[in-house]
């Protein structure tokens, strides 16, 4: 199979991780935040993020093709009871390069505004981070908020979220999360 079509398969298959994620995590995301927040490694030590509460780890591989996995692994954590932190990372069979980056943060974009036909996209802003492409984003539904940013480094796609209720939404703690976020390799 080639690198575009794996590359397809992993934004689709990523996208519908992330609702796995949402169902089995929204059920118990009522908690209360402890201050202060606290700082956790990533599974593999490739980076590092502050949570308001211990996250919850998912673990996930999907074969792909040619017998090549695609691993992710999402760490999920209450806030109060406004909505959920999410730090997802997702790592491919062959570092993307040469503009895939950015296609594959648009994939994703894509596919969590396809995931519902009423989310609508507020912005996409594609940015840098530490001389990696990132995209900054909002989705909105009727109801609800995804508000993200994803980056790509390596073979690696990260996606720092917070999720809830549109109502809910909290720009300053959002931005408190992301600017937790460090990359460690």
């Amino acid at each position: 199979m080639k690198k575009e079509s794996v590359k397809k398969i992993g934004i689709w298959l990523l996208a519908i991780g992330l609702l796995v994620a949402h169902i089995l995590f929204r059920s118990s995301a009522h908690a209360a935040t402890v201050d202060p927040w606290k700082e956790f490694f990533s599974h593999d030590g490739g980076c590092s993020i502050s949570f308001p509460v211990q996250p919850t780890l998912v673990q996930q591989s999907l074969r792909v093709a040619d017998g090549q996995k695609l691993y992710y692994d999402i760490y999920l954590a209450p806030f109060e009871d406004k909505g959920v932190f999410m730090l997802l990372i997702a790592t491919y069979p062959q570092t993307l390069s040469g503009g895939h980056e950015v296609a594959g943060l648009e994939g994703l974009l894509k596919g969590i505004v396809g995931h519902n036909v009423e989310n609508k996209l507020v912005f996409a802003n594609l940015v840098d981070y530490a001389g990696h492409p990132a995209m900054n984003f909002l989705v909105q539904s009727v109801s609800n908020y995804f508000r993200g940013h994803a980056l790509m480094s390596g073979n690696k796609l990260f996606l720092i979220a917070m999720e809830g209720r549109k109502t809910e939404l909290d720009e300053p703690t959002f931005k408190q999360f992301l600017e937790s976020f460090k990359l460690s390799k």
